[in-house]
């Protein structure tokens, strides 16, 4: 026998405290009494007789020892006294069990992650039954599915709850909760168990101290070749033109080829034959044209366990233009630079056709008057004083642009001084209000956001189609900008790509900045990420599409390949291996202080029964004959007077 939570000093300190208490209180109770009597004749052999017999004879003896002994049971309880051995107390375990991309591979037509169940099951079985378990399940992230408990079906049904994941095992993560989580437990320390193939992305023996692992390894072919990347751009230069790469990679020791077919919808490409070297990636490159929203679909026929890095799929959007409602009266000197751009798709009005509400993405109003105020993003250029978005406060002559906005993409690539504008209007400008280009006398090109009541809106004092304007470079990219800042899905060069799930990386354009991107997910959460030497990082620990929008680009994350580690886990010397032996566990301790509180409180309970109401009647049976009479009262009166 021994004790989980005091030492057998400690114990014994306490009880002796305590019990000394008591048994002072109860010699206390029956000391000497003071008693109110009518004369003190005759008392004193009276009282010497009533000492002796007291001190001869103690009353109610067995009260004093049910208190005693139910004090006993309590603190027997209190320090959670165990019968057996120490070496063989109730223990603390943790079972690690893996299911990273590797638990869904298939070996003898059994799946790796039920072979790490049946392990799991055995082990959890030869424990003894009162020995509390906890399982984790093991991949980038360890995640706990049952608190510590004796509950074996709890634990069965955990286990057979466990499916395969998609990321690759953070072994070290992993073994550091499991410390963790005994730590805090309280108990005594059991072991750390691990069941898996032994799969991890470094290829460096770990070095985390652990004493009490224990491994239950599966066997696993790891001769596989899969897709690590796929990555799809909309061409820059050809309106419908699309360029794909497929990644693949031999995670083997062996030298082999594989077969891969691609498709678009319902276009089927040209299989093609690759050759790997033993741990080597190759891509296979497409170019095709389609204006339709679809999946490109790829599969790589691979004779090998792991099937889910075999297929990969991505959805590509329909090819979008921006649509551009013209009202001008000069629709020639326009169209040129509209049509300059493969991906612009402009409608010409003359001023009287003007709507509010054009089927359009944005509104150009070339010294136009409307007159209703425009529904959707617009763009002006020289409004009439009465009907300027802007109020005019002056017109500049011979006006010449002394600088762009530089702390905003609306001055991206602007850097041309002392260009002549001729005639400009000068805008008065307000919160919120973002000038783009100034004169000496102010703002002459501002972009307004939406506020309430009207939609965002540009405008432009100068004309930019007169004299050597037109011939600029400045030209051609102020209205880039412009139309980016009024309608950014429009103009945006769609990227898409399929990546591993875990840790994804993406280079970013020296243009772009942190704070201009907005990434969330296909249901609008907002992704935690950093941005490091133009390197944008973020995690994800299972399969998710995450949209990542700059000011210029648009790129779709599709976070759904597995990540295949290739790497052996070597566990650190001395660790256990296999199942325990069942008679190791004979012997284990028995937990009976539950019982010791039980009869402690039952042990005061009857004590309180049998002597408890028996104290308080004669208590009240002293009170009564202490209390004077009457008669008493009146003769002590006639003394007193």
């Amino acid at each position: 026998m021994f004790f989980l939570n005091l030492t057998a000093g400690e114990f014994l300190a306490l009880f002796a405290g305590l019990g000394g208490l008591i048994t002072a209180l109860y010699l206390l109770d029956r000391a000497k009494r003071k008693k109110i009597v009518s004369t003190l004749r005759f008392w004193t052999t009276a009282i010497t007789a009533e000492e002796k017999q007291t001190r001869r004879r103690m009353r109610d003896p067995w009260s004093l020892i049910l208190q005693l002994a139910s004090l006993l049971l309590l603190l027997l309880a209190i320090a959670q006294l165990q019968w057996g051995t120490r070496e063989h107390a109730e223990r603390d375990h943790v079972v690690l069990l893996d299911t990273s991309a590797w638990s869904a591979a298939i070996e003898s037509d059994i799946r790796v992650i039920d072979r790490e169940k049946d392990l799991a099951s055995a082990y959890i079985a030869a424990l003894p039954p009162h020995d509390p378990v906890m399982i984790v399940l093991a991949d980038a992230l360890a995640s706990p599915v049952t608190p510590f408990t004796a509950d074996r079906a709890q634990l069965n049904r955990a286990l057979h709850a466990a499916t395969p994941g998609w990321s690759a095992l953070n072994i070290d993560q992993a073994l550091a909760y499991a410390q963790q989580a005994q730590n805090w437990s309280g108990g005594q320390t059991g072991e750390i168990v691990y069941a898996g193939p032994k799969r991890i992305n470094s290829d460096e023996i770990a070095t985390r101290s652990v004493p009490n692992l224990r491994i239950l390894s599966v066997p696993l072919d790891a001769e596989n070749a899969g897709i690590v990347r796929m990555a799809v751009k909309r061409s820059e230069d050809a309106q419908g033109d699309w360029q794909a790469t497929i990644t693949i990679r031999n995670y083997g020791q062996l030298r082999r080829s594989v077969r891969l077919n691609t498709r678009f919808g319902a276009t089927v490409f040209a299989p093609r034959v690759l050759t790997l070297a033993p741990l080597q990636e190759r891509a296979a490159e497409y170019v095709f044209v389609t204006s339709a929203a679809g999946d490109l679909v790829t599969h790589v026929d691979s004779p090998d366990a792991l099937a889910s890095d075999n297929t990969g799929t991505l959805a590509l959007p329909r090819n979008g233009l921006l649509r551009i409602a013209v009202y001008t009266a000069r629709p020639e000197t326009i169209r040129p630079l509209l049509e300059a751009n493969h991906r612009v798709s402009a409608n010409f009005y003359s001023p009287s056709q003007y709507q509010p509400n054009p089927s359009a993405d944005i509104m150009l109003l070339d010294e136009v008057s409307p007159p209703q105020a425009p529904a959707i993003a617009s763009l002006w250029i020289k409004p009439p004083r009465e009907h300027s978005p802007l109020p005019i406060k002056t017109v500049a002559e011979n006006a010449v642009i002394t600088s762009w906005d530089a702390t905003s993409a609306l001055g991206t690539g602007l850097h041309a001084k002392d260009l002549p504008l001729g005639a400009a209007e000068v805008f008065q400008t307000f919160e919120g209000d973002l000038p783009v280009g100034k004169v000496s006398e102010g703002a002459v090109v501002v972009a307004s956001p939406a506020a309430s009541g009207r939609a965002q809106f540009a405008v432009i004092g100068f004309d930019p189609f007169e004299g050597a304007l037109k011939f600029q470079v400045t030209t051609p990219l102020l209205f880039a900008n412009l139309f980016h800042w009024l309608s950014p899905q429009g103009l945006r060069i769609p990227e898409l790509t399929a990546e591993r799930v875990g840790d994804a990386t993406l280079a970013l354009d020296p243009s772009e900045r942190g704070d201009q991107l907005h990434i969330t997910t296909t249901a609008g959460h907002a992704v935690p990420f950093t941005v490091r030497d133009q390197t944008l990082q973020l995690f994800s620990a299972r399969p998710s599409i995450v949209r990542i929008a700059s000011y210029h680009r648009e790129r779709i994350l599709s976070l759904t390949l597995p990540d295949v580690a290739e790497h052996e886990w070597k566990p650190p010397i001395g660790s256990l291996s296999g199942l325990p032996v069942r008679s190791n566990w004979t012997s284990a301790s028995v937990t009976i202080w539950q019982r010791l509180a039980v009869f402690g409180g039952l042990g005061l309970v009857a004590e309180w029964m049998l002597f408890g109401a028996r104290r308080m009647v004669r208590r009240k049976a002293r009170v009564s004959r202490a209390a004077p009479t009457a008669r008493e009262t009146r003769e002590r009166e006639l003394v007193s007077r």
